[in-house]
């Protein structure tokens, strides 16, 4: 097994561009999670989920029984489902608290706690804002983005008002939102200095143009600046100046199922925490090419079904880019034999520049697709191949049988180790895998880029033969 950040990485196309779809939302909470506040679970009878917003249930009604004793809170319903709601609190004398009774109210209302960004000083002003992501529980598992702020004037009643959408058009819809917000707020208060201050809006995505690269099964829409690491059997994964990183549908093949280190393998035991085993390969990929060990700390893991996982969490390669926020798509595949394979997505960004690059790095994610032509052709060349290779494997093996019989068993143990070893070697250095087509009894010499991509199409029909188990005539 390759190396995982190496273009020599052995990738696969059967993972569906679609899974780009959860990773965008996980790019999103990965960017903005960091805070440490602990909202509490409220029940909020006559909270309607879904009423009358695309991007989930609307605040007003939770907002208007929670805040007990406020003042005129006021709803601006914006296109396409977003919402502001906004008004004056009691009971809340501190920025701090004031911030964490609100996300409370957000808590409660979606029934998840929201991944909270660092709260933060506006400058110039006595307002707070913190961003934050979740996804609404009894809406659907819908995925909400949103902001809130929070004004303590001198001697004035607090102010604090909630944005909210659905995550995907979060960063578009937010600065109308705050717009629509200021706008509001001054028509109803001519005379007042102390509305809440707009928080900086999301940067705009850069301009992008479309790339493809190596057997060209994808294609990928880049910044100028960054480039292609490598395309291959509908796996792509590319890097930005700043550190930027992507990688859609890759694989890691031939783990070894063994807690001892294997020098110059993956070995991890299959079955366990999926986060614990990723952070163990990547880092003995590392190590394997002489580079440090990155640290990795789990923030957010949501199961997506079929033992596939959503990670979100920070990670430093110790590479010079310093802190990154992280996401991955994780799930491993095969079962518990001698090896297994660990398939992910997965994207980061350095910290310095999450905000900056954010809108960019979904961009990205969201350009890519598949030529499912250039994937098919190579799946059904490899399959051709087994097919013709297998008659040729049957008559080798009875050559290889009728000379296994004329000579003496010590003689053809002693070649038999030779040559099994130098087709060992022989694959390695090459990148070629033995594989076996169960369905056909047949064997063949294929690139790993192809044996990837079989075994992930149809596991039970195709496996890679370890040296261990190659046959005299048929393997080599």
């Amino acid at each position: 097994m390759r190396p995982i950040s190496s273009p020599r990485l052995v990738r696969t196309a059967v993972f569906a561009i679609a899974c780009t779809t959860s990773l965008t939302v996980f790019a999103v909470c990965a960017a903005l999670a960091g805070c440490n506040s602990q909202p509490q679970s409220a029940s909020q009878p006559g909270s309607q989920p879904g009423s009358g917003s695309q991007a989930g249930p609307q605040l007003q009604t939770v907002l208007a029984q929670s805040t007990s004793g406020s003042s005129g809170l006021q709803f601006i319903n914006q296109p396409g489902g977003a919402q502001v709601v906004y008004g004056t609190i009691d009971n809340q004398h501190t920025a701090q608290s004031a911030m964490a009774f609100m996300l409370q109210q957000v808590h409660g209302h979606f029934a998840d706690k929201p991944d909270v960004s660092k709260i933060f000083q506006i400058k110039g002003s006595t307002s707070y804002a913190a961003f934050f992501t979740l996804i609404a529980k009894n809406a659907g598992n819908t995925p909400i983005a949103g902001e809130v702020i929070v004004n303590m004037p001198a001697g004035g009643q607090p102010i604090a008002a909630v944005l909210y959408d659905n995550a995907a058009t979060f960063t578009k819809s937010q600065p109308g939102m705050l717009t629509a917000l200021n706008n509001a707020w001054h028509a109803a208060n001519p005379a007042s200095s102390t509305a809440p201050a707009a928080a900086p809006a999301p940067t705009a995505a850069a301009a992008l143009h479309r790339v493809t690269g190596g057997d060209r099964s994808v294609y990928i829409s880049l910044p100028d600046g960054w480039k292609i690491d490598s395309v291959a059997g509908g796996s792509v994964s590319a890097e930005g100046p700043k550190g930027e990183r992507v990688g859609l549908n890759l694989m890691a093949q031939g783990i070894v199922n063994s807690r001892s280190p294997i020098p110059g393998r993956l070995a991890y035991p299959f079955g366990g925490d999926v986060f614990t085993a990723y952070s163990n390969i990547v880092n003995q990929s590392r190590m394997n090419q002489h580079l440090p060990a990155g640290t990795f700390h789990l923030t957010n893991s949501t199961p997506l079904g079929g033992g596939a996982i959503q990670v979100a969490f920070d990670l430093d390669l110790n590479d010079g880019f310093g802190a990154r926020t992280a996401t991955a798509r994780l799930q491993e595949l095969g079962g518990p034999g001698p090896t297994w394979a660990l398939s992910f997505s997965n994207s980061s960004l350095p910290k310095t520049i999450a905000a900056a690059e954010n809108a960019t790095l979904l961009a990205v994610i969201q350009s890519a697709s598949q030529d499912a032509n250039v994937v098919k052709a190579e799946q059904g060349a490899v399959m051709q191949g087994i097919a013709a290779a297998s008659a040729r494997s049957q008559a080798e093996a009875q050559q290889a049988n009728q000379n296994r019989i004329a000579s003496s068993q010590a003689f053809d143990a002693h070649m038999d180790n030779i040559d099994s070893q130098s087709k060992a070697m022989q694959n390695y250095t090459l990148d070629r895998s033995q594989i076996q087509d169960n369905d056909l009894n047949g064997r063949a010499t294929v690139s790993d880029g192809l044996a990837d991509a079989l075994i992930k199409a149809d596991p039970t029909r195709y496996q890679v033969v370890p040296p261990s188990q190659f046959l005299k005539g048929v393997d080599y």
